[in-house]
C-alpha cells in the first residue's frame, strides 16, 4: 500500500535535498552551516526521523565536514541548559514514581473540580506566579509539567486527547511567555542585559522594565487562554484518583523538601550566585543516591530517558556552530542596514527592530540571540535616535516571540517532558506571534510614547 506524502515529509525531504545540494554545490562554509542547520531543525519540528538519530547526523555533519571543531560541535554537553535537562529529568521522573505529582494534583483538584477551564487557569497563574520566583524558564517547566500531567490523569484525560494537550501547553507556555515582563524571570533577557551593561553600562531597573512589557505580555496571556481553553471543549473529567487524601509517605516528603530547598535556590541565584543547571544537577544527584531513599538503584536504567538529552545539545550544537562560524554576524551585518532605521516612522521602526530581533532568535535559539544583538544595539539606537535601553527592550519583544518551539529550550524541555504534540504547540506559538505582531507591537508603541520611553 502506498503512503500519502504528509506536508511534514515533504518539508523534511526538501530541507534535506536542499543541505545535500548545498553541500555538493559549493564549500563555503558559511552556506553549508546554514543548509545543514535549517535540515537539522526542519528534521526536528516534523519528527520524519527520531529526534536522537537527528541529533547524531547534526554532530556527524558538521564533523565530517570540517565545518567546527569537535568541541564546539560537542559544547551542548557542556552547556548549563544540558545539565539542567538532565537535573530537570530525574527531578520529574521522581515526582512521578514516588506519586507526589498525583498528591498535588488531587489538592489541585479539589480546587478546581471537573472544570477544564478553572484547571486551565490555575495552571496559568500558578506558571506566572513562578515567573516572580524562579529566575529561569527550563527550572519553572521542570516542577510545573510532572504536576500537570497528574493532574491531567487525575482528571481522567488521557495522552493523546486535546484536553491533555491542553493543560501540557498551558503549563509549558504560561511559565514561558508571559512571563518575559520580570527582568530576572528568562535567561535571554539575563543574557542580553548583562552584555549590554558590559558594553555600554546599561542598567535597567525591575519596575521600569516591568512597566514597559507589560502590554505585549499581558497580550501572550489573554491570547494563550484564548487558544488552550477550547481544547477542553466537550472534554468529559472525572476523578480518577483516589477521592480521599492520603498522607504523604516518607519519599514524597523528602522529595518534597529537597524541591522546596531547590526552588529556595533557584528563587534566590541574585544573592548566592550558583546557576541553577548546579542546584537541579545537585537535586538529581541527591534523588539518584539510593540512600536517599526516592528513586531505586536501577532507575538510571530503567526510569529516566536520556534520549532527550542528545536533542536539547544538538540544537545548541546548531546555536554555537552558527554564531562562532560568523554566520550570525554575517546575516546581521547583511540585514541592518536593510532595515533601513530612522527616516521618521517610528513604529516602523519598532517593527524592524522586533522582527529583526525575533529572526536572529530562531536562527540561534533566543538565549543565544542576546550575544548577536547586543554589540548591534549602539548602530541602531544612533540609527533610531533612542535610548540604548530601549534598543534592549525592543530586542526582548523580539527574542521572546516565539514562533517556533524550537527556539526556546524550556519549551524543547516540556515537549520532552510531557510529550506535547508538536504540531499543535506549534500552532498555539504561531498564532500568539501573529496576534502579538498584529496588536501587540502597536499597543507597546502608544504605550511607550505616553511613557516618555520613544
Amino acid at each position: 500500500m502506498t503512503r500519502a506524502i504528509t506536508p511534514s515529509h515533504a518539508l523534511a525531504t526538501l530541507a534535506v535535498a536542499g543541505a545535500l545540494g548545498t553541500i555538493a554545490l559549493t564549500s563555503e562554509p558559511m552556506a553549508r552551516v546554514l543548509a545543514l542547520s535549517l535540515a537539522g531543525l526542519a528534521l526536528f519540528a516534523t519528527r520524519v526521523l527520531p529526534e536522537v538519530v537527528t541529533s547524531i547526523a547534526i554532530f556527524l555533519c558538521f564533523m565530517a565536514l570540517g565545518l567546527a571543531t569537535p568541541d564546539l560541535v560537542f559544547s551542548g554537553f557542556e552547556t548549563s541548559g544540558f545539565w539542567l535537562l538532565i537535573g530537570g529529568l530525574v527531578i520529574g521522573a521522581s515526582i512521578g514514581i514516588t506519586g507526589l505529582g498525583d498528591q498535588v494534583a488531587q489538592r489541585i483538584f479539589d480546587r478546581t473540580g471537573p472544570s477544564y477551564a478553572r484547571a486551565v487557569w490555575f495552571l496559568s497563574l500558578a506558571g506566572v506566579g513562578l515567573g516572580l520566583l524562579v529566575p529561569s524558564a527550563i527550572p519553572r517547566v521542570i516542577v510545573m509539567i510532572p504536576i500537570t500531567l497528574a493532574l491531567a490523569r487525575t482528571m481522567g484525560y488521557a495522552p493523546g486527547t486535546r484536553a491533555h494537550a491542553g493543560l501540557a501547553i498551558t503549563a509549558a507556555s504560561m511559565t514561558l511567555l508571559p512571563t518575559f515582563a520580570f527582568l530576572p524571570a528568562n535567561l535571554p533577557t539575563i543574557v542580553e542585559l548583562g552584555a549590554m551593561e558590559a558594553l555600554y553600562g546599561v542598567q535597567v531597573t525591575f519596575g521600569a522594565f516591568f512597566v514597559q512589557q507589560v502590554p505585549v505580555n499581558l497580550l501572550r496571556f489573554v491570547v494563550i487562554l484564548a487558544l488552550v481553553l477550547p481544547l477542553g471543549r466537550g472534554a468529559q473529567a472525572q476523578q480518577m484518583g483516589a477521592v480521599a487524601k492520603t498522607p504523604l509517605t516518607g519519599a514524597q516528603r523528602r522529595l518534597l523538601i529537597l524541591l522546596i530547598v531547590a526552588i529556595g535556590f533557584w528563587a534566590t541565584d541574585v544573592w548566592h550566585h550558583i546557576p541553577p543547571a548546579w542546584v537541579a544537577l545537585s537535586a538529581g544527584m541527591i534523588l539518584l543516591w539510593p540512600g536517599f531513599g526516592v528513586l531505586p538503584a536501577t532507575a538510571m536504567k530503567t526510569d529516566i530517558d536520556f534520549s532527550m538529552a542528545f536533542f536539547i545539545a544538538a540544537v545548541f550544537c546548531i546555536s554555537a556552530v552558527v554564531t562562532q562560524s560568523g554566520l550570525g554576524a554575517r546575516l546581521a551585518d547583511i540585514f541592518v542596514p536593510m532595515l533601513d532605521l530612522g527616516q521618521d516612522n517610528g513604529l516602523r521602526d519598532l517593527y524592524a527592530l522586533t522582527s529583526f530581533s525575533a529572526a536572529i532568535s530562531h536562527l540561534t535559539t533566543s538565549p543565544a540571540a542576546g550575544v548577536v544583538l547586543a554589540p548591534l544595539a549602539q548602530s541602531m539606537a544612533e540609527a533610531t535616535g533612542w535610548s540604548l535601553s530601549t534598543i534592549a527592550m525592543i530586542h526582548n519583544i523580539g527574542y521572546s516571540t516565539t514562533a517556533l518551539p524550537f527556539q526556546s529550550p524550556p519549551l524543547l524541555i516540556a515537549i520532552a517532558l510531557a510529550q506535547i504534540p508538536v504540531g499543535l504547540l506549534t500552532r498555539v506559538c504561531l498564532w500568539t506571534t501573529l496576534i502579538v505582531t498584529l496588536i501587540g507591537v502597536p499597543v507597546t508603541w502608544v504605550w511607550w510614547q505616553w511613557l516618555g520611553v520613544i
